[in-house]
């Protein structure tokens, strides 16, 4: 497993901690299809959540929100549409949160939730 990987996988681990310990029960982690990959699937309150994890060791590139484009929320979308479909969810409220993590040590990390980060791109207009 490459060290990114294992970041990725840490950072997940360490995401899904945070939101469970507000109140968010977990339905799923790492929901792949060959479209690729929906980090974490939970419930809070009876909305259905599409957890993106976006982990960075430092802001050298942006820190983890620069990484979050309009294409990877699209992606994000499509996937969560495909999740619905596939687990028979259609009428739950569903939302698109984002858990940024800074750091890869678990004493000094940081962990931001940002609960409603986006939209499906579908719902903008393309103009």
């Amino acid at each position: 497993m490459s060290i990114r990987a294992v970041i990725g996988s840490e950072g997940e681990h360490a995401a899904a901690e945070f939101l469970e310990a507000r109140g968010y029960r977990i339905l799923e982690r790492n929901y792949r299809t060959k479209l690729g990959e929906l980090d974490l699937v939970a419930d809070e309150g009876g909305t259905l959540v599409f957890v993106e994890v976006k982990v960075r060791r430092n802001d050298r590139f942006g820190g983890p929100a620069a990484a979050i484009t309009l294409a990877k929320q699209a992606r994000i979308a499509r996937l969560a549409q495909q999740y619905v479909v596939s687990r028979r969810l259609g009428g739950r409220p569903c939302r698109f949160d984002v858990v940024l993590i800074w750091g890869t040590d678990p004493g000094t990390r940081r962990i931001e939730l940002l609960p409603g980060a986006f939209d499906a791109p579908a719902n903008r207009s393309t103009a």
